[in-house]
């Protein structure tokens, strides 16, 4: 942030600052851009007020400048990149409650295109954007619109785009943003039709707005994400797609295809975790019911597509009450300004039970070993083993963390026990940390004094391995009798006293590259949950006798690897 934006900051509050600085820009990109007009339109008023205040004399100029360097932009492109000014300048937290984080330009064109080959017809389809903050789809929809009406007046054109496409945001300033951008979209028709569009986005909350006939044959757009308590009253509203925790994109999602009409097609960019995570079962078994995916696409990188984003996204297009069929399954990678470069993983059918995981291809690689793991029927459950969290969690418990062994005192396990080579390492290198644990009296249900694997709960995509595991040694455990495992990791634990895959054999099958590349064909979130390990699509208990030989006779690492390649892909 600039000096003159920071003693703005420290005068009027980070909030205020975000709109009396984006105000300030839009005011100037809106007249450079009609600066020339002989009659020139008149800038939007925002449609619900927000509170602005005075700027120093230099965030004024440097708002004008960055106004009229955007002029010269294409409206979407200009309408971004004033967004990204926005939003970097809003608090934390209310950006990160609100979902305020807009799309790429690079994206919503690839959105669009899916758009137009599910089937849209731009000549008379009538759009919804339900979190059009931004205006990221609403502009450049209009212009596909205009588009695909070549032969209509500019004064057609205006009624037409009026009475077809809608918005809906709840962040005032996002909404006149977007109405703005949709203006100066618009604008070339408009100066020549001598008139302008009506106010087509209404800043309201979608989720809780009064249910409308209006049905739509595209619903598009990039909704908020995030956990969020529910009123009763909402919760019971989509019950249907619930499950346990609710996340803005699987609420607005189900809001999607109430509102598109029969055959309807509802495109949005989403983050991953709804593939396979367990609060989203409902929602995959409503979509695989009422409007199965067309088309799915992965982005390939999480840096650099949303600021401040690091979950993984996908674009998808799903069409209500359409037969559930494979889905075209494609990579994507933004590149510099609109470009894209899109690689096709395949045709992937989705499971019978479309609540299950949809275990899909993220990158062409990946699609030899979807159609042997879709084939896979057994489970952790019949390798003997399920899965919980470790149950500290540590900071609850802040007064019974020590450095030293004592009475009633066990080694406290952190997720640093667990090295990124598989190994068990007794430390507590981290701040706050500590090696032992003391239980006080009804505490008992934090001891693990049983044989167990321990496995990392966080990882990234762009770490070597999204599996990181190692065995509790059975000589630690007979040491120290019992031992209390923070909530950071993992715990699979025997089912049974006597398992059909040991402990240490199971760890080293986690730890291999082929375990780790059939988790990533499942994972859609950075935890690694407890749902989808038992989920994970595994070879039969009795094909791993020759890893559990190899295991025991203590075999270098290429060897290993190379058995448990073979169980997924009959060879080394």
């Amino acid at each position: 942030m600039s000096r003159a934006l920071a003693a703005a900051t420290a005068e009027i509050g980070r909030l205020t600052l975000a709109h009396s600085f984006g105000h300030r820009l839009i005011v100037a990109w809106w007249q450079a851009l009609t600066d020339a007009d002989a009659k020139a339109q008149p800038l939007r008023e925002p449609m619900f007020p927000f509170h602005l205040a005075e700027l120093p004399a230099s965030a004024q100029a440097l708002a004008d400048s960055i106004g009229l360097a955007a002029s010269r932009l294409d409206p979407e492109i200009a309408a971004y990149q004033i967004g990204l000014a926005y939003t970097g300048m809003l608090p934390a937290a209310y950006r990160s409650t609100h979902g305020i984080y807009y799309t790429p330009p690079a994206l919503t064109a690839r959105l669009i295109t899916q758009a137009t080959e599910a089937g849209v017809d731009w000549t008379t389809a009538r759009i919804l954007d339900p979190a059009c903050g931004g205006g990221a789809f609403l502009a450049p929809v209009a212009q596909r619109i205009i588009k695909s009406l070549p032969d209509c007046s500019p004064r057609i054109l205006i009624r037409n785009i009026a009475t077809r496409l809608r918005g809906y945001e709840l962040d005032p300033f996002g909404a006149w943003l977007s109405q703005v951008a949709l203006d100066a979209a618009m604008l070339a028709v408009s100066r020549a039709a001598n008139r302008r569009l009506p106010v087509l986005v209404s800043v309201c909350d979608s989720l809780r707005r009064s249910p409308s006939r209006e049905r739509f044959d595209l619903v598009i757009g990039n909704p908020p994400y995030g956990r969020v308590t529910l009123p009763p009253t909402t919760r019971a509203l989509f019950k249907r797609s619930l499950f346990g925790h609710a996340n803005l994109y699987g609420l607005f999602t189900d809001m999607a295809l109430r509102h598109a009409k029969p055959g309807g097609v509802i495109a949005y960019v989403t983050p991953t975790s709804f593939l396979a995570g367990e609060y989203f079962k409902n929602l995959r078994a409503l979509l695989g019911s009422d409007a199965p995916p067309t088309t799915i696409d992965f982005v390939a990188a999480r840096k650099g597509v949303f600021e401040d984003v690091l979950q993984e996204t996908l674009l998808a297009t799903y069409r209500r009450g359409a037969v559930a069929a494979p889905v075209m399954v494609h990579e994507i990678t933004p590149g510099v300004g609109a470009g894209i470069t899109t690689t096709t993983n395949g045709t992937i059918a989705l499971p019978a039970d479309p609540s299950q995981p949809w275990v899909l291809p993220r990158n062409p690689l990946q699609t030899p070993l979807v159609a042997r793991l879709v084939r896979m029927t057994h489970r952790l459950a019949d390798w003997g083993y399920h899965v919980s969290t470790g149950p500290l969690v540590w900071n609850r418990f802040k007064n019974q963390l020590a450095h030293t062994p004592g009475r009633n005192r066990h080694p406290l396990i952190w997720a640093e026990a667990v090295t990124s080579d598989g190994r068990f390492l007794f430390r507590a290198d981290k701040k706050n940390h500590a090696l032992y644990f003391e239980i006080r009296r009804g505490d008992e249900w934090l001891i693990v004094n049983y044989p167990c694997v321990l496995l990392q709960r966080t990882t990234a995509k762009e770490q070597p391995r999204r599996l990181i595991a190692a065995s509790l040694p059975d000589e630690f455990l007979n040491k120290y009798g019992a031992v209390v495992v923070e909530n950071h990791l993992n715990m699979l634990r025997p089912i049974a006293e006597a398992s059909p895959v040991p402990p240490d054999v199971l760890a080293a099958f986690l730890n291999s590259a082929a375990a780790d590349r059939a988790f990533r064909c499942v994972s859609g979130s950075v935890a690694v949950s407890a749902y989808e390990l038992e989920s994970l699509p595994l070879p039969a208990p009795e094909e791993l006798d020759d890893l559990h030989r190899l295991v025991r006779s203590r075999a270098t690492r290429l060897r290993i690897e190379a058995a448990a390649a073979r169980l997924y892909d009959g060879d080394a």
